[in-house]
C-alpha cells in the first residue's frame, strides 16, 4: 500500500475496490454465479448461457490459480485453519501451544507427535483435546480440497478487510499525529482564547451543573406475594416495615451506587429504578447493561429473602422484573421541588414484568423463568389496550427489544448456540463495568415468542418474533463466561 502522501497539510485515505469484502464476494462467489447462469439458460436460452459461461470459467479460473499460488508457498492450509484456530483460542489454549504451530497441525504440516512435542511449559494435549482437533483437522482438509474454492473466496475477503482496516489504522495515526495535549496552565489559558482548546474531561472533572440527559433506561420490578408476607409477619407479631427495609429495600439502597441507579418509585410491591446518560459523558453510556446487573442483584436479594423466610416458615416473595430503553431523554414534572419522571418507558416496563396467571398452569420453570406468547387472531384479550402478547415472568428478567439493540452497542456480544435438554438456546455472552469500572459477566437468552390459541400454546410453532431474556441462573453463566486471562 505504501506510506500515506502529504503527512502534514492533508488528511485523507484512498480507498479502492480491493477494500471492500463485498466486491471480492461478487467477483468470485462462484456458486451464486452458477445458480444465476441456470437462472440466465431458462429465462434467455442456450445462447446466452455459452456466452456467460465461459465469463465464469474465467473467474473460476482466477480462483484455481490463486489457489496454486498459495499452496506453491505453502500458506493455503495455513489460511484456511487459521479461522478455526480463531474459533477455539482461549486464554488456556494460548498457555499449551502457539497458534502458528496449531494452524501447522490442523492444516496438516505436522503430525501429533511433533504437535505434542511443542507445546509449551509442558503442558501437552489430553486425548480429549487431540480429538476435537483431529474433528477440525478433517473440517480443514475437506475445506481446502473439495472445499477450496469457498474457502479462498473467504481468504480473500479477509484480505480484503485488513487492506480496509490497515487504511483505517493509517488515517487515525495521522489524525492522533495532529493532537497535542497541554499541561502548563499559560498554555491552556492561550489555547482556550484561541479558540483551539478541546478539553476532555474524567466525570469528576466535569463540572456542568446541568448536564442534559439524552438517553435513559428503566428498571420495574413487580414484588408478589407482599401482601401475604405481610399478613404472616402480623400473625407472628413482627413488624412487616422492619422486614422488607433489612431484608429488601436497604440491599437495594446499597446497589444504587454500584450501577448508577436512581430512584424513581419505591412502595412494598413496586420498585421503579432509571439509568441516566448524559451528552458530555458517552464513556459512561452503559444504561442497559448496568440495568441488567441491577435486576440480577434485585433477584439475588429475593432468593436470599426467600430463604430467611423458609427458615421462619413465612411465604415466598416472587418478582418480576421488566427492562427497558428509550433513546431520548425522560421528562419531569415537579412536587415542590421535587422531580417526578415521565417516561413511555415506565410503562412499558410495567408490562413486561406482569405475569399472566393462566401461563402458570402451562409454563414449567427450569434453567429460565421467561416466557413470551403472541394471542392469536380473535383470541380473548388480543387487542386491547395496544396489547397483542402474554408473558410468564416469575423470577425472571425480560429486555425489551430496543434495550437488547442498545446493549449490543455497549459492549461485545457473542452469540453462543448452547444444546440444553436436546434443544438449541441462543445465548449472547458479554462483559460490563459497573459504575466503578469493575466488570461483570451477563448472558442474554434469544427466545422465540410463541403462539397462544384456545387458551394454550400452540405446539411447534415457529417464528420470527423474539424476546430477550437476562440469565440469572449462575451455574449456567459460569458454563458459558470464558474467563479471563
Amino acid at each position: 500500500m505504501g506510506m500515506a502522501t502529504d503527512l502534514k497539510s492533508t488528511l485523507t485515505e484512498e480507498f479502492s475496490w480491493l477494500d471492500n469484502p463485498a466486491n471480492l464476494d461478487q467477483l468470485f462467489n462462484i456458486g451464486r454465479h452458477t445458480l444465476a447462469l441456470q437462472e440466465l439458460r431458462r429465462q434467455s436460452g442456450w445462447g446466452a448461457w455459452w456466452e456467460s459461461r465461459k465469463d465464469l470459467q474465467r473467474r473460476r479460473g482466477i480462483l484455481q490459480n490463486i489457489v496454486r499460488q498459495l499452496k506453491k508457498r505453502r500458506v493455503f492450509t495455513l489460511l484456511v485453519a487459521s479461522p478455526h484456530v480463531k474459533r477455539i483460542w482461549t486464554s488456556t489454549l494460548a498457555e499449551q501451544v502457539e497458534g502458528k504451530i496449531l494452524c501447522q497441525y490442523l492444516g496438516g504440516l505436522i503430525n501429533a507427535q511433533k504437535l505434542q512435542s511443542r507445546t509449551l511449559n509442558g503442558k501437552t494435549f489430553t486425548p480429549a483435546q487431540l480429538k476435537q482437533l483431529e474433528s477440525m483437522r478433517g473440517e480443514v482438509k475437506h475445506e481446502a480440497g473439495a472445499g477450496r474454492m469457498e474457502s479462498m473466496l473467504g481468504i480473500l475477503q479477509d484480505i480484503s478487510r485488513f487492506r480496509l482496516h490497515l487504511k483505517y489504522y493509517r488515517l487515525a495515526h495521522r489524525a492522533f499525529n495532529r493532537i497535542r495535549i497541554l499541561k502548563l496552565e499559560s498554555e491552556l489559558t492561550l489555547s482556550k482564547e484561541a479558540g483551539t482548546l478541546y478539553s476532555l474531561l474524567t466525570p469528576h472533572e466535569q463540572v456542568d451543573e446541568e448536564e442534559r440527559i439524552v438517553h435513559h433506561a428503566i428498571i420495574k420490578a413487580d414484588v408478589r406475594g407482599s401482601t401475604t408476607v405481610t399478613e404472616e409477619l402480623q400473625n407472628k407479631a413482627l413488624n412487616p416495615a422492619s422486614y422488607f427495609s433489612l431484608r429488601f429495600f436497604s440491599p437495594i439502597n446499597k446497589l444504587l451506587p454500584i450501577y448508577g441507579a436512581n430512584k424513581v418509585f419505591i412502595e412494598g410491591d413496586a420498585v421503579i429504578l432509571s439509568f441516566l446518560e448524559y451528552e458530555k459523558n458517552p464513556q459512561q453510556w452503559f444504561s442497559v447493561a448496568r440495568a441488567c446487573g441491577m435486576a440480577k442483584d434485585m433477584l439475588n436479594i429475593i432468593h436470599a429473602n426467600n430463604r430467611h423466610s423458609e427458615q421462619m416458615g413465612l411465604p415466598k416473595l416472587e418478582l418480576g422484573i421488566g427492562l427497558c430503553y428509550a433513546d431520548t431523554a425522560p421528562l419531569y414534572l415537579y412536587d415542590e421541588d421535587k422531580p417526578i419522571m415521565i417516561s413511555s418507558a415506565i410503562g412499558k416496563a410495567d408490562r413486561l414484568s406482569s405475569c399472566t396467571w393462566n401461563l402458570r398452569k402451562t409454563v414449567r420453570p427450569d434453567l429460565f423463568n421467561i416466557e413470551v406468547f403472541a394471542l392469536a387472531d380473535g383470541e380473548h384479550g388480543r387487542g386491547e389496550k395496544g396489547q397483542n402478547w402474554i408473558r410468564y415472568n416469575v423470577n425472571g428478567i425480560l429486555l425489551d427489544p430496543e434495550g437488547f439493540a442498545k446493549l449490543q452497542q455497549e459492549i461485545i456480544l457473542k452469540r453462543t448456540p448452547v444444546k440444553i435438554n436436546g434443544a438449541t438456546i441462543v445465548l449472547h455472552v458479554g462483559k460490563f463495568p459497573d459504575a466503578g469500572g469493575k466488570m461483570h459477566d451477563l448472558v442474554i437468552r434469544e427466545g422465540q415468542v410463541g403462539l397462544w390459541q384456545n387458551d394454550a400454546p400452540v405446539p411447534d410453532h415457529s417464528s420470527d418474533e423474539r424476546f430477550y431474556e437476562v440469565v440469572t441462573n449462575r451455574k449456567l453463566i459460569s458454563q458459558v463466561c470464558t474467563p479471563q486471562p
